[in-house]
């Protein structure tokens, strides 16, 4: 399984602390401990991740565990364009999630943005063969943490030896 983390669920992901963190965990525990995979790309959603300082670290240990796939920056900023060119409306901050899912075909978006839901479901931005994406917005979305969901460009759903699992759990869990 794979997912595109919005950015505006890294605290919720990341830091044991938030206190929305109980309702992400499900997902860092899948990622971290069972087969699934974050995936990125595009300047708008790099450029997120660096203002993101303090998760650096955690994206660098994910990385070298084979638990990030990295997408085409050039294709995710030209799907980004086509997008914002579909909706113009500036509420709308997010259409690089939305290429991000049409580049890698993930079906799996991990969200708390509010804001952002109407749009990502909003059927005219995907073209036949792309399905629109599940979102994960809290433990109550739990059943889609599944290999049912995985893209191919994540595949194969690799777990990590558990000594690497034993490392990489201190720093998450």
């Amino acid at each position: 399984m794979c997912i595109v983390l919005d950015t505006n669920a890294f605290g919720q992901f990341f830091d044991s602390t938030n206190k929305n963190h109980l309702e992400f965990k499900p997902v860092l525990n899948w990622v971290v401990s069972g087969s699934g995979k974050l995936v990125y790309g595009g300047s708008k959603y790099k450029a997120e991740m660096k203002e993101a300082h303090k998760y650096i670290k955690f994206f660098t240990l994910l990385d070298k565990a084979g638990k990030l796939v990295k997408l085409n920056d050039a294709k995710v900023d030209n799907l980004h364009t086509k997008v914002r060119a579909l909706e113009p409306c500036k509420k709308f901050d997010d259409p690089h999630l939305i290429a991000i899912i049409l580049e890698s075909k993930c079906q799996i978006i991990c969200t708390n943005d509010k804001r952002a839901i109407p749009y990502i479901k909003k059927a005219m931005f995907y073209p036949k063969g792309i399905k629109k994406p599940k979102l994960y917005t809290s433990k109550k979305n739990i059943a889609l943490l599944c290999d049912k969901y995985t893209a191919a460009i994540c595949k194969p759903c690799n777990r990590l030896p558990k000594k690497v699992v034993k490392i990489l759990e201190p720093q998450f869990l």
